[in-house]
C-alpha cells in the first residue's frame, strides 16, 4: 500500500511539474514575441523620423527693380564688344559696333552747349552716313552723305528758316529756302522760304530766284 500511494504522489508530481514547464515555456514566448513586437516598432519609428523632408522647389528668381552702373557692355558669344552704353565726358551714349569694332550706330545726348540729343549712322569704312540732330538754338537737322563726301544731301529747320541743300560729284549745288547766297557787286543778302539758287564748282552762283 505505502508504494503504490508512493507512486501516486510521485504521478502527481510529475503532472504538476509539466503542468508548470509549460506555462513558463508560453511565458517565455510571450514574453519573446513582445520583445520583438517592440524593438520592430522601435525600428518603423526610426526609420520614419530619418526620413528626408520633400525639398521645397526654389523660389523663382526676383527680377531687380533697378540697376545702377556708369557703362553697360554687350558682348557676342566670341567675346567680342557688340555694344556699349556708357556717361562721355559731354553726356550719355549708346553705341552699336559691329564684328570688326566700328561703331555703325551712334546715339548720343549733348549735356554741354549746345544741347540736345544726336544720331549718327555710318558704314564700316565711314563714308556713307545719316545724322540727326536737334539742339538748343540751332534747331533741327538731317544730312545725308554718300561714299563720297561731296554727294551730299542736308535739310536744316533753324530760327532763321528753313533750307534743302544737295550736290553731286561734279560739284554743283543746289539751295532752296533760307540761307545767306553771294550777290554780284552786292555783297551777301538773305535769301528766303521760296528762294532756289543754282552754284557751280568752288560755290559760283550760277542762277537764282527771286
Amino acid at each position: 500500500m505505502d508504494s503504490h500511494h508512493e507512486k501516486q504522489q510521485l504521478e502527481i508530481r510529475i503532472a504538476r511539474l509539466e503542468s508548470q514547464n509549460r506555462r513558463f515555456k508560453q511565458g517565455v514566448l510571450t514574453l519573446l514575441v513582445a520583445l520583438v513586437s517592440v524593438s520592430l516598432l522601435g525600428q518603423t519609428k526610426t526609420k520614419q523620423k530619418a526620413a528626408p523632408k520633400p525639398t521645397a522647389a526654389p523660389a523663382a528668381a526676383r527680377t531687380p527693380d533697378k540697376i545702377e552702373a556708369e557703362s553697360f557692355i554687350l558682348k557676342d558669344s566670341n567675346g567680342k564688344v557688340r555694344a556699349e552704353l556708357s556717361m562721355t565726358g559731354t553726356g550719355p551714349g549708346l553705341k552699336l559696333r559691329d564684328e570688326s569694332g566700328v561703331a555703325l550706330v551712334t546715339i548720343s545726348l549733348n549735356d554741354g552747349s549746345p544741347q540736345g540729343p544726336m544720331l549718327l549712322m555710318t558704314d564700316s569704312q565711314r563714308h556713307a552716313s545719316v545724322s540727326i540732330s536737334v539742339l538748343d538754338g540751332i534747331g533741327s537737322q538731317l544730312s545725308l552723305v554718300g561714299a563720297r563726301p561731296d554727294i551730299q544731301a542736308h535739310m536744316a529747320v533753324a530760327p532763321s528758316g528753313t533750307s534743302f541743300e544737295m550736290s553731286d560729284s561734279a560739284g554743283f549745288t543746289t539751295s532752296i529756302g533760307n540761307g545767306m547766297q553771294s550777290s554780284k557787286g552786292k555783297g551777301m543778302k538773305q535769301t528766303t522760304a521760296a528762294s532756289i539758287s543754282l552754284y557751280g564748282k568752288d560755290r559760283k552762283l550760277l542762277w537764282s530766284t527771286p
